[in-house]
């Protein structure tokens, strides 16, 4: 069979678009940490891009989430070279997140969970911004990402990960291609994808790339092509399909192997962004724990939505709150107080500080705290506490473990609030740092997704329009894993028996 026509390969030094590698980041890490026995990982992990962030501090040796995303910022961009059509189109200002992903690692279990967000999921913006699509919330910056995340959905994130489309191809390239297992011809004449006939095809860092972004996907079907109409949820089934692939190559090809390692270290290091909490020590014990992880060990979910018109016409999607509940318990954590029992506005005990010198501003949201059934722990002035400066927008200081109660009151503004979490705040405290940007105080708290089902959920996988498998409904408890979230759209499968790929 001839090999199927991909993407002309990209020069080496194109770099500077954000794209997400997913899970293979993080193998990419664990190999940059495990290179370290040699010394030569220590000099690497030292060139890596580190940014500063206010995170949800998780205890060694227990859960924690990692966010991974990918920016669709054109900057750096080589408009060039041959395949950067598929990759420069239109007038875009400024970075928004092309993918996110929540990685929950579980070192004890040895365990893996994915939950992908799809981009045009319709949420409250963090620091009063507004209601808009997530993945413009990079707009102002990583860390109102990071808020939006931990604020809607309760969901603690410990460290954060990004690489660019360079280091996503390198990473690729590195471990020799990815094998996929197409049963009909695809293309997408937007990303550049280009599989002109079925069978076992090798997917290099350029092709992988086009087939990651792949959102208007066609497929051969009784001798014409036919379009997948599931955008951005169709893409997000073919990226998980892609992680675990990728997976088992990188494991195949040896990450114990020293010049495999080398090769993946020196593939991705220069295009790598990690959060400056994340200690080579950590990534070393990861890539030991993990260093025998398969791809169908990966638990992945998309979290459960739902299509809306907004007012202004745009089509975008909504959490579907019933269905999200279950799936959010998973990547939450109970010994950071955001599971457990269902919090109600009455468990939490609210100090509101005035830090925007409006008069009796700190006294009149007491009291609207108060009528929402909030406990009021005082109120006072922040020029009056030491170490906390005044900021133009309206915070909610709290200690790492009351996530979940800091969240609460965030979700009752009008105009939202930062989250801060801070070691130094007493536990079961939580303090409102107003400013100028409060606008009001809601007396009932939207989105309601944050609180954990108190009562069995009913939730139901159905096949897709092209494949997968119908189950009967699935009683879920909080706490136990809800069925794996349904294929959407068109994704290659496996091998038909008798036959290998990879």
């Amino acid at each position: 069979m001839a090999a199927p026509r991909l993407p002309p390969r990209r020069p080496r030094r194109t770099a500077g678009e954000r794209a997400v590698v997913g899970l293979g980041i993080l193998l990419t890490l664990a190999a940059v940490a495990a290179a370290t026995a040699a010394g030569y990982g220590a000099w690497s992990f030292g060139r890596v891009n580190k940014v500063k962030l206010r995170l949800s501090a998780a205890p060694p040796g227990l859960p924690r989430n990692f966010l991974v995303v990918g920016s669709d910022s054109r900057a750096g961009l080589d408009s060039a070279s041959p395949n950067a059509g598929a990759f420069v189109r239109g007038n875009i200002v400024g970075s928004r997140s092309d993918t996110i992903f929540v990685v929950r690692v579980d070192p004890r279990s040895r365990s893996i969970r994915l939950l992908s967000l799809p981009r045009d999921l319709w949420v409250p913006i963090a620091g009063g911004r507004g209601v808009g699509r997530i993945n413009s919330a990079l707009n102002s910056g990583v860390q109102t990402l990071i808020d939006t995340i931990q604020q809607d959905f309760g969901v603690p994130i410990s460290h954060y990960v990004e690489v660019d489309f360079a280091g996503f191809q390198r990473v690729v390239d590195a471990i020799g291609g990815v094998p996929v297992w197409f049963d009909r011809a695809m293309r997408d004449r937007n990303s550049g994808l280009d599989v002109d006939r079925p069978g076992c095809v090798t997917l290099d860092g350029t092709a992988a790339l086009a087939f990651a972004r792949s959102r208007y996907l066609q497929y051969m079907e009784d001798g014409r092509w036919r379009s997948d109409g599931t955008a951005d949820l169709g893409r997000i089934s073919r990226q998980q399909l892609l992680i675990r692939r990728s997976i088992d190559r990188a494991v195949s090809r040896g990450l114990t192997n020293p010049v495999t390692m080398k090769r993946l270290v020196d593939s991705a290091v220069k295009q790598v962004t990690i959060d400056k909490d994340l200690s080579l020590s950590a990534l070393l014990d990861l890539g030991r724990r993990f260093s025998r992880f398969r791809g169908r060990q990966l638990e992945s979910f998309t979290l459960p939505n739902r299509p809306l018109l907004t007012d202004g016409g745009a089509k975008v999607v909504t959490v579907n709150a019933n269905a999200a509940r279950p799936v959010l318990d998973l990547f939450r954590d109970r010994k950071l107080g955001v599971l457990g029992d269902v919090l109600s506005e009455d468990d939490v005990a609210v100090q509101v500080l005035n830090g925007s010198g409006q008069a009796g501003q700190a006294a009149d949201v007491a009291g609207a705290l108060s009528s929402a059934g909030f406990r009021i722990d005082g109120t006072g002035n922040l020029n009056d506490v030491p170490g906390v400066d005044p900021a133009p927008y309206t915070r909610v200081r709290f200690n790492p473990q009351d996530l979940g109660a800091a969240a609460l009151v965030a979700r009752h503004l009008s105009a939202g609030a930062v989250l801060v979490p801070d070691a130094d705040v007493q536990p079961g405290a939580v303090e409102l740092l107003t400013a100028a940007d409060l606008t009001g105080v809601e007396q009932a708290a939207l989105p309601a997704i944050l609180r954990p089902a108190a009562a069995p959920l009913t939730t139901t996988t159905t096949s897709s329009a092209h494949g997968g498998s119908t189950s009967p409904p699935t009683t879920t408890r909080p706490g136990s894993a809800p069925p794996t979230t349904e294929v959407v759209g068109v994704v290659p499968g496996d091998a038909p028996p008798g036959q290998s790929c990879g």
